[in-house]
């Protein structure tokens, strides 16, 4: 009888050691993608991809998941790849200031633990996906100057969800925000939101 519990306790280990690993191979793949298709080596702070992922430029780490992303002004070019939703940890996500172009990834849902998502100031285009329903915990929001054409995703947004709210001036009568509440996403850290 002994011998059986072991057994299973062995097994249940194993299969959730292999999940863990799994999910942190899903998340060097996505930052891997990330770094390949927007010219990495030409960043202002390019990332040493010999070194762990905790001691990358812009890179936050918390019991082994990629928890916030900060790159920022970065001289980023090129298409946000598919792959960074797999990044199912992430809580701020901070890609403004950039040259970026194309559309916002489809699978956004998968990021329910986000609280703060800044693409502003690039060449984004196209529809803003859905999937913010999900998203229950995003508070900052920041979808300025890019090209967007269609705005239904944002419809899903529960009425005052957002604290920080940024998009074209005709999408500001969307009731979105709390008015009571002063936060702004400009300055804010990952450690500032972290809660």
């Amino acid at each position: 009888m002994k011998l059986a519990n072991y057994c299973y306790l062995l097994i249940f280990l194993f299969v959730f050691s292999s999940t863990i690993s799994a999910q942190s191979y899903r998340e060097f793949i996505a930052l891997h993608d990330l770094y390949q298709k927007t010219n990495g080596e030409k960043w202002n702070s390019p990332w040493n991809l010999d070194t762990p992922i905790d001691q990358w430029e812009g890179v936050t780490v918390k019991d082994g998941h990629v928890v916030g992303l900060d790159l920022s002004n970065n001289n980023l070019e090129g298409e946000i790849p598919m792959t960074l939703v797999n990044l199912r940890h992430l809580k701020n996500l901070n890609l403004s200031g950039n040259q970026l172009k194309g559309k916002l990834p489809n699978g956004m849902r998968r990021w329910e633990a986000l609280k703060s998502l800044n693409v502003a100031d690039n060449s984004l285009e196209g529809t803003i996906p859905k999937g913010f329903s999900k998203m229950g915990k995003l508070k900052y929001l920041l979808l300025a100057n890019n090209d967007f054409e269609d705005y239904q995703g944002l419809e899903e947004i529960q009425k005052q969800q957002l604290i920080a709210f940024d998009m074209a001036n005709e999408f500001k009568h969307l009731d979105l925000m709390d008015v009571n509440s002063m936060g702004r996403l400009a300055d804010t850290k990952y450690e500032d939101i972290k809660h």
